[in-house]
């Protein structure tokens, strides 16, 4: 394992720095959303793109996002999927640090309990962290379309579709639940997905996994990649203009991690007996992405408190332009005693 050991820390560090520009990139995106009218048929879906696409800190978010996604793809192809995404919930962590510094917003305890929770958990799994035997794109291939494979991707795709369905048809907040369990679906297989392309990066090269012997598998997943992304992606943004932080940040970020990990457990099989993995590094694995799923939900809930307390501050009203309640405040306040001081 030692002669292996600074490729699994590079993997590692890919996987750090993709879900910090990620989270960096999500927030910008958020905050963009909400000032954009609303997506869906009252705006027209046609110039809802529009004003997504002619917003500047949208499209600079989105390329946050994008660029997020080749570290990523490094990270995928040197490490398995079991290792490198439960590390995701580092992002929030760079998050908090960007916010206090950037935004200059107080850390608050369950920022710091979220942070301690996400150093512990990265540890941890690194603790356990080991290389398993390299698999091949063909491999990876033969695990997407084997049976266990067929019904990872059936399962869970049928619940996207059934949950959006079901957000369609309810009430506003579960309507929201709903909403995001889809989008969380979808924008969580991209990560499978990339991790096929990356494989065949890896093994044949970029020349020959586009445009060589492996251009009809690398392109099949590219094409799977942009449209789980693009629909996810779609959704989130829908969810993010309903509000609500709370609820909408630890169910979409949990689903990162967790989805992803499934899918490394039942299709690429990564703990199957005779990987490399023994009893108790499983084990420890498994405490690591318990500790990172709550570093997850802490900093989310923490993350989306803010978002909800920042609204009754400055409330954003349908057509997105921002109501600064306090500079409105300030000058009437002025005005009135302007007018005391005139009449005295």
């Amino acid at each position: 394992m030692a002669e292996f050991e600074p490729i699994l820390i590079l993997a590692i560090f890919l996987q750090l720095v993709s879900t910090s520009i990620n989270y960096i990139g999500m927030t910008i995106q958020k905050k963009a959303a909400t000032k954009i009218p609303k997506i869906g048929p009252d705006t027209g879906y046609r110039k809802s793109l529009k004003n997504l696409i002619i917003n500047k800190a949208w499209v600079f978010g989105l390329g946050l996002n994008a660029s997020s996604t080749f570290f990523a793809a490094g990270a995928f192809a040197l490490a398995s999927i079991t290792i490198i995404q439960p590390l995701y919930g580092f992002g929030l962590i760079v998050l908090v640090i960007f916010i206090r510094f950037y935004l200059k917003e107080k850390i608050n305890r369950l920022d710091i309990f979220g942070v301690l929770f996400g150093v512990i958990g990265i540890i941890v799994i690194g603790i356990s962290a080991r290389l398993l035997p390299v698999v091949s794109y063909t491999d990876v291939l033969d695990m997407f379309l084997h049976f266990r494979g067929i019904i990872f991707f059936a399962v869970f795709l049928s619940i996207a579709l059934i949950s959006y369905i079901v957000s369609e048809k309810t009430k506003k907040t579960t309507s929201l639940v709903f909403l995001v369990i889809s989008s969380a679906i979808w924008t969580s297989t991209q990560n499978i997905f990339n991790k096929a392309v990356a494989t065949a990066v890896r093994d044949a090269g970029f020349r020959g996994a586009f445009f060589g012997e492996a251009w009809l598998y690398t392109w099949s997943f590219v094409l799977l990649f942009l449209f789980v992304s693009i629909i996810g992606i779609i959704m989130l943004n829908i969810a993010y203009q309903q509000g609500h932080g709370v609820i909408i940040l630890p169910i979409w970020t949990a689903m990162q991690v967790i989805i992803p990990v499934l899918s490394g457990i039942i299709v690429f099989r990564e703990w199957q007996p005779g990987t490399g993995y023994e009893g108790w590094e499983i084990a420890v694995q498994s405490v690591g992405i318990i500790i990172m799923l709550a570093s997850i939900v802490v900093l989310s809930i923490s993350n989306g408190r803010k978002e909800e307390f920042s609204k009754t501050l400055s409330p954003v009203i349908d057509n997105g332009e921002s109501t600064k309640v306090l500079e409105l405040n300030s000058k009437e306040d002025t005005s009135i005693q302007t007018e005391l001081n005139n009449n005295n």
